[in-house]
């Protein structure tokens, strides 16, 4: 009984290795594997040519004026009471702008502007009825007095008062709140008079540019010719420290200026500071800098290869190659794949 047990376990596993046997891919259905190509690389080049490149210098401009007032209480210190305008406010000659606290003074004025009345229309009576000479004079002191002391009021006021001495913009205001303090001889505000337009540049270029120079300052579709009036070297010691990094445009003929200009506005310039013909120039486009270091890549027998580069001239679209190729090279500026 064993014995034909053992048999059939046999059997079994016979069949199940015949089985298996079947079940394995035969040689002939293996696949190859794959071949890796490799990708091709087109090269976009153009040839290396002399050329002309132009050194223009782009950048903005603020609108400003020449003329400015920094607005004081004349040298009165008090409590502030009222500011009347905000930054790039206009305003107009003769407007109060700020006042300071001054407590029943205003009262005054009109108490005393009543009495200026009262002593005409008695004067007045001692004249018509024929009084005597002393009494038309004691009339006329009574009466000049009391204009006196309302001048001396009117003053008082002023002098507590800031009152606007053109037409212009407020450019400048103190961050003084009302109600706050404000010393003898603090400027609480600055007003440009926009009938003395003048262009100032505070970019990166300063060192660049010299008096004299002519520009050209874009405002919408008119350009207006203009010239390097003053640099932080000649501007004048009063004006030292506020222009002390300060390029200042002026127009050549201020006539030119639109009569809408605004105190702040910016607007483009550009100035010619240099041209060079036949010489090396390509697109700025193909140029990679890295620590400093310029460099371009060359197809050169068919392979890619970099060459390092010194600049000259560098305008918005192209550069100038003082030395790293040479007329006729083809420089790589794209690839394609």
């Amino acid at each position: 009984m064993r014995k034909k047990g053992a048999s059939i376990i046999l059997l079994v596993l016979i069949l199940s290795l015949i089985l298996s046997a079947c079940m394995l891919p035969q040689e002939d259905d293996l696949l190859p594997p794959d071949l890796l190509q490799p990708e091709e690389i087109i090269f976009q080049t153009i040839e290396v040519e002399l050329g002309t490149i132009q050194d223009i210098l782009e950048d903005f401009v603020t609108t400003a004026s020449s003329i400015r007032y920094e607005m004081t209480f004349h040298n009165r210190s008090g409590f502030l009471a009222e500011l009347n305008v905000r930054p790039g406010q206009e305003v107009q000659e003769g407007d109060v702008l700020a006042r300071l606290d001054t407590g029943s003074l205003y009262i005054d004025i009109q108490l005393q502007q009543l009495e200026v009345e009262r002593q005409q229309l008695l004067h007045e009576d001692t004249i018509r009825f024929g009084a005597t000479r002393l009494a038309r004079r004691l009339s006329e002191l009574d009466l000049e007095r009391a204009e006196l002391r309302l001048q001396q009021l009117e003053e008082e006021m002023e002098k507590s008062s800031i009152i606007a001495p053109v037409d212009g913009e407020v450019v400048f205001l103190n961050n003084v709140g009302i109600g706050e303090f404000v010393p003898g001889r603090t400027v609480i505000l600055t007003i440009a008079d926009p009938a003395f337009i003048q262009f100032e540049y505070t970019g990166t270029q300063t060192a660049r540019i010299r008096q004299g120079m002519e520009a050209e300052i874009h405002i919408g579709s008119q350009t207006i010719p203009a010239r390097v009036s003053m640099t932080p070297t000649n501007a004048p010691e009063e004006d030292r420290d506020r222009l002390r990094n300060t390029i200042v445009f002026t127009a050549i003929n201020p006539d030119d200026l639109p009569r809408d200009m605004r105190i702040g506005a910016r607007h483009n310039f550009s100035i010619f500071m240099d041209e060079r013909e036949d010489v090396i120039v390509i697109p700025s486009s193909a140029v990679t800098n890295f620590m400093g270091q310029s460099f371009v890549q060359i197809l050169e027998n068919g392979m890619r290869t970099e060459r390092d580069l010194d600049i000259g001239i560098t305008s918005r679209t192209h550069v100038e190659v003082l030395t790293g190729l040479t007329e006729g090279e083809l420089l790589i500026i794209g690839v394609e794949r």
